[in-house]
């Protein structure tokens, strides 16, 4: 079921009204950037807190419109009140999922730099899917991840999504959930939209931010939560044929959670199940966004208690 509203430039917009016009950049060329981010009830059922909604702007600002060199109206405090309104207009109460999109609007060919933005909010109702419980089959994909010297994986930009996008359908077309691409240097990168970690010989173990992957916030949060109970984390180049021997290996990201992986090209993981250290770690992580455990102050941001600014 479809939303009633969006967030868009400023103001609530019935769903059916919120348009951009067919001669944007953000259309014509998919020059927009954005963050998913998730909202989940809390634990006592008295609010809606989002999580880590300030390190998603920081990405946004400080990475992906930066590098694109992207202006706005709206700075990071309007746009997380702009979530806030929405989730509120839209009147949601349980597991969401929120994106925020900066566009480029219509442009003249030669003016590039001078090029007007806009900016939109999207609210959904998503609850948990059954395959954070039941795990995922994927598949290596033929298609290699954007390199940094093409177009910066870093860089959440829309149209770098289309990568993605050949990855999933190709998976999907075999007959699995979804893919994992390697990088230009044949090492193992990430899935089509979240980070992905392994555990051999009790080590959790992950490619380096310089291994063609989104920066996630989540795959940070999960290193966090691994150091805590003094899980050894390694960042580190990972050889495809370390996912065939995998004790463990799992999916990291906003949309996706803390996702087991159950089988990898036919090869079984584990005993076909969530592994132990994933499930502690899964455990760890719904813990925290729900309040049940304490958060690093910020990390959970109420949508119906008071207002907290950026």
């Amino acid at each position: 079921m479809k939303p009633q509203h969006t967030w868009m430039n400023g103001r609530i917009v019935p769903w059916d009204e919120s348009r951009i016009h067919v001669n944007s950049d953000a259309l014509l060329r998919g020059a927009s950037v954005f963050e998913g981010l998730r909202a989940y009830r809390s634990a006592d059922g008295g609010d809606l807190l989002l999580f880590r909604v300030h390190d998603h702007m920081h990405r946004l600002f400080g990475t992906s419109m930066r590098f694109l060199r992207m202006r706005s109206a709206y700075g990071p405090v309007e746009l997380v009140q702009g979530v806030i309104d929405l989730l509120r207009a839209n009147e949601v109460h349980d597991d969401a999922h929120a994106r925020v999109v900066v566009y480029f609007d219509e442009t003249e060919w030669g003016r590039e730099l001078d090029a007007p933005t806009g900016a939109y909010v999207l609210a959904f109702e998503r609850p948990q899917s059954p395959k954070v419980r039941t795990g995922v089959r994927v598949t290596l994909s033929p298609w290699r991840r954007l390199s940094d010297n093409a177009m910066s994986p870093r860089v959440k930009a829309s149209a770098n999504y289309l990568n993605s996008r050949v990855a999933m359908v190709d998976a999907r077309v075999k007959g699995y959930d979804t893919a994992l691409l390697l990088n230009d240097r044949g090492k193992v990168s990430e899935g089509p939209g979240q980070n992905v970690f392994l555990v051999r010989d009790g080590v959790l173990i992950t490619p380096r931010k310089t291994d063609a992957i989104l920066e996630g916030v989540t795959r940070a949060t999960v290193m966090e939560l691994a150091a805590a109970r003094d899980v050894r984390v390694e960042e580190r180049e990972v050889d495809p044929t370390e996912l065939y021997v995998a004790d463990e290996l799992f999916f990291a990201g906003t949309a996706v959670e803390v996702q087991p992986i159950v089988e990898i090209d036919g090869y079984q993981v584990g005993d076909g199940t969530m592994g132990a250290l994933t499930g502690r770690l899964q455990t760890a992580y719904f813990d925290l966004v729900r309040g049940r455990t304490a958060a690093p102050d910020g990390w959970c941001t109420p949508v119906y208690g008071q207002r907290v600014a950026v």
